[in-house]
């Protein structure tokens, strides 16, 4: 290898290990995670990106990280991005989402340890590029030691075995030290010894350069600038050309890690000052490109205030940046230290907003459309006046945050119904004009317009985007058609979202989550079948040709189960034949309960078709839902039911006590049928979990039908039902009643003999 070569090797190590990550404890999610649908994303517009990028934005949300509201400020201002900056963007956000990379360091450590092999007597050695700072900030760990440090040794590596020979002692006495230097990127202080004062001055120019990096790695930042300094004076050392800017790079690395705001200070105005001197230099010319980059860094660190301005004016300019993707990540990383931390998936308390960052506008609009509370409505109204009405970033802003009852509403709302479907603007002025319409007691007018928009200009919006219509025209329903028509949606994707980011799957494996329901209930539109439907309702819902076949099925069995444990007779007879249709392996079981001439009776019925079955529940699933057939008993319990209807198999959307879920209000055609539902409802959570009631009705029909061959089966699945089901403090005590009175009242039965134990919940 030449010089240059090596230089050029040195170089590239610099650059990747000059930007200093700070992380969080690496953790891993514990599983199990289930994949369910996303309806309307929050942490991002939809997927694929790039539609994004090239203006489909969708309904802009102010719960977007800050990278994407730069891209909708740039479309809406009516400077959408070039082919170079939505490549450029796209980079940045499958870095930050984790598609771009694997971050993984074994195969480097695997590529390391085979060049170290060609070395006799060499073990493979461990390498770990995260180290965790010293106190008090240990439990933040930082990227070290990337690639090309490892890829830098073996080309060194490679150069002195050609040298000296691969079983010299030059070469072993090289590889140690190297070792040493390595150990550094994750713990401890490893600084290999000085070469001998007689070795020939290559070996002594190499451990020179070894100890530096070795303190450099070890967090010795002052040790490293003054060894890379003496370096640069040697002109005998290859490394004298880039050691300047090692020098700078490990001032930049101290001021980075400071506690003190004036150790970081003098520490950054140092790097500040050598980056300068060695752009100024020509006979470093070959470290400018980097140096380059390193200073910007500086300054952003150093003049976090001043750089975000330029950074603003820069972006929001078309093709004004030089490296777009670098200047959409160090804004967003400087608004995140002024504001907050805004990343994907991740949402820290926000900070005051310092008065200066308002005077961009870029910046000025993105706190207008995340700054809570009832301050940002008029700010964003003042701009959208001032700019004379030309203004669609402010236009959004200011429809995003307005309410019914601003003076403003009604010209905002005329401009929103006026605005063409070409517009990028036009899903987020659809939307809120809608919402608007109906605040302001427009309902009406708000129906038709949402038909026209979901009919004629669909294909102007995204999934998420027709989601969010639908949703609002769903609650103006006036009658059970419409609102099932815009009840039933595709999800904008699915995703298990078990770290929060809801980073969607990919196409195929979308398509096999779908497969036969590819249409869905959203949260929004179950908790109305659950909460505010009767079952008389319900049941004409299952015989509505207007749902998909799949949700036809899970409105059907759960009008039947619902009519059936809140005896309404009436409901439970006429949904019964619905619930065959889809299920024909139900019919004698249904069969028994239509014959049944008491409440007990049926009740009974109802238990124990519901213990042989336990897919059946008296609530519609949100989502995906349960996947299991039927019959089958689902291994990971969701099983029966709850006392409450089942949540998304992510979870609930959120259980922080400041959203908390809202009281579910019903469309005006429900209204009449409210007391019945909520009665129906009462009673349903009076039952309580599925188990405890299970047990309870086989134990009391068993009491007083002790000859009924069903009765025993009965006792065992109840038991049953208490490991696979929901459980609560009084499981355990019905699980042993029942399982006391099995063994005690059919003692030699095979199903007392498949009953061993009871379950404790």
């Amino acid at each position: 290898m030449t010089l240059k070569q090596s230089l050029r090797a040195i170089v590239a190590l610099a650059l990747i290990t000059a930007v200093v990550i700070l992380l969080p404890p690496r953790t891993i999610a514990c599983g199990p995670f289930f994949t369910d649908a996303i309806f309307v994303f929050t942490k991002h517009p939809d997927f694929p990106l790039e539609q994004f990028a090239n203006g489909k934005l969708g309904v802009v949300s102010p719960s977007w990280a800050r990278s994407y509201l730069v891209v909708a400020y740039r479309n809406l201002s009516g400077a959408p991005l070039s082919q170079t900056e939505a490549k450029d963007v796209k980079a940045l956000w499958d870095e930050r989402l984790n598609l771009g990379y694997d971050e993984s360091s074994a195969d480097w450590a695997k590529k390391w340890n085979e060049a170290r092999a060609k070395v006799s007597g060499t073990q493979p050695v461990q390498f770990d590029t995260y180290r965790n700072r010293e106190k008090p900030n240990e439990y933040e760990s930082f990227l070290n030691c990337q690639q090309d440090a490892l890829k830098n040794a073996e080309a060194l590596l490679n150069e002195r075995i050609t040298r000296f020979g691969a079983d010299s002692p030059q070469v072993h006495d090289w590889l140690a030290a190297q070792d040493a230097v390595f150990q550094n990127c994750h713990e401890g202080q490893h600084i290999p010894q000085p070469a001998a004062a007689g070795a020939e001055q290559l070996i002594r120019a190499d451990r020179a350069y070894q100890i530096a990096a070795a303190n450099f790695y070890a967090t010795n930042y002052d040790e490293a600038r003054q060894q890379f300094d003496t370096i640069a004076k040697d002109k005998n050392s290859p490394y004298r050309i880039i050691s300047p800017y090692l020098a700078a790079r490990a001032m930049l690395r101290k001021g980075s890690f400071a506690d003190k705001p004036e150790d970081k200070n003098a520490a950054l105005a140092d790097a500040e000052n050598r980056f300068n001197v060695i752009l100024k230099d020509n006979s470093l010319a070959r470290a400018h490109e980097i140096t380059t980059r390193l200073l910007n860094l500086t300054k952003l660190r150093l003049h976090p205030e001043t750089k975000l301005h330029d950074i603003a004016h820069t972006i929001a300019k078309p093709d004004a940046s030089k490296n777009f993707k670098q200047d959409i990540w160090d804004y967003t990383v400087l608004m995140d230290n002024f504001l907050g931390d805004d990343s994907e998936g991740e949402q820290s308390p926000k900070k005051p907003v310092p008065e200066t960052l308002k005077s961009d506008d870029l910046t000025d609009w993105i706190l207008a459309m995340q700054e809570p509370g009832d301050k940002a409505g008029p700010r964003a109204l003042q701009h959208w006046e001032e700019s004379q009405g030309r203004s669609l970033p402010w236009l959004v802003a200011a429809i995003t945050s307005a309410k019914g009852s601003d003076s403003k509403a009604d010209g905002l709302i005329a401009i929103a119904i006026r605005t063409q479907p070409s517009s990028p603007a036009f899903p987020s002025l659809a939307f809120h004009g809608a919402r608007l319409l109906v605040a302001t007691g427009r309902s009406d007018a708000a129906r038709g317009y949402l038909d026209t928009v979901l009919t004629k200009y669909r294909g102007y919006l995204n999934a998420s985007a027709s989601n969010q219509l639908m949703a609002a025209r769903m609650m103006l329903a006036q009658n059970l058609d419409q609102f099932l028509r815009n009840a039933q949606r595709k999800p904008a994707g699915y995703s298990d979202d078990n770290d929060g980011r809801e980073i969607p799957e990919d196409e195929k494996e979308a398509a096999e989550t779908a497969k036969d329901h590819e249409i869905l209930f959203d949260l929004d539109a179950a908790n109305i079948f659950n909460k505010a439907m009767p079952a008389a309702i319900m049941k004409d819902a299952a015989r509505s040709n207007v749902l998909a076949p799949n949700l036809k099925r899970n409105a059907a069995q759960a009008a039947f189960m619902r009519a059936a444990l809140v005896d309404d007779r009436e409901s439970a007879l006429q949904a019964a034949p619905i619930l065959e249709g889809f299920y024909p392996e139900l019919k004698e079981f249904l069969a028994t309960y239509q014959r049944a001439t008491t409440p007990d009776a049926r009740r009974f019925a109802a238990a124990f078709m519901a213990l042989k079955f336990p897919g059946l529940r008296p609530f519609v699933s949100t989502g995906v839902g349960r996947t299991s057939a039927v019959s089958e008993m689902d291994s990971y319990r969701d099983n029966y039911w709850c006392a409450e209807p089942p949540p998304p198999l992510g979870g609930a959307p959120s259980e922080d006590e400041s959203t908390k879920p809202k009281p579910v209000t019903a469309p005006e055609f429900l209204k009449p049928s409210q007391a019945t539902a909520a009665r129906q409802f009462a009673m349903l959570q009076a039952l309580g979990t599925a188990p405890n009631f299970l047990c309870k009705t086989a134990i009391d029909w068993t009491e007083k039908n002790p000859n009924d061959p069903r009765s025993p089966e009965a006792l065992h699945l109840a038991v049953r039902s208490t490991r696979y089901g929901c459980t609560d403090k009084e499981t355990g005590r019905l699980s042993k009643a029942a399982f006391d009175l099995l063994h005690r009242r059919y003692p030699n039965t095979n199903w007392a003999n498949a009953t061993k134990y009871w379950f404790n919940g």
